[in-house]
């Protein structure tokens, strides 16, 4: 992710430093090699393959660090979501603002345990109603889910259909005895 080049001066104190789109000049950084590791710096094929597999497992490692950085990020996103029901009551007041106009219309109620009973309705009416949007969205991922698992199993299928058991008794035997 760091690419450095040597700088237009020619001094070879400074290079310049390409990090992710961000260029700035820094101090050229001297390598101090051990005499050991200065003999198998000078041996050939063995020790650049050795270093290249080092360079590749090392750029693997920085690549998974990344995807597993991603995936907590997503996860912590996600965890609000699934640890209890969505949160609508924003939703509700718009809705029930329609309804406000004939409640002041209608004359006051004389027993109060009628007005109780109402806000008990209300409140499980809104109740079912978060319940009703909690359960479209769960329909709705585990939709997802499943479109997700039915293409993984046509490729699946595609490419056990493309062995070459399933062709002529002939073609088997000559890729069995290659």
């Amino acid at each position: 992710m760091d690419v450095a080049s040597k700088s237009d001066s020619g001094d070879g104190e400074w290079e310049i430093c390409n990090d992710r789109g961000f260029i700035y000049k820094r101090r050229r950084r001297r390598r101090v090699l051990d005499p050991v590791q200065a003999e198998a710096g000078t041996s050939a094929a063995g020790d650049s393959e050795a270093e290249q597999r080092r360079c590749r497992r090392d750029l693997r490692r920085r690549c998974l660090l990344h995807l597993r950085d991603l995936f907590r990020r997503e996860l912590e996103l996600l965890e609000p979501l699934s640890s209890g029901p969505v949160d609508l009551t924003p939703a509700m007041p718009t809705e029930a603002a329609p309804e406000a106009p004939p409640a002041v219309a209608e004359p006051p109620h004389p027993d109060p345990g009628e007005d109780i009973q109402k806000s008990l309705v209300d409140d499980l009416l809104s109740q079912v109603e978060i319940q009703e949007a909690v359960l479209r969205k769960l329909s709705e991922s585990c939709d997802y889910v499943d479109s997700l698992c039915n293409e993984k199993e046509e490729r699946l299928l595609q490419s056990l259909m493309a062995l070459p058991i399933w062709g002529s008794p002939r073609s088997l035997v000559l890729s069995l005895s290659k």
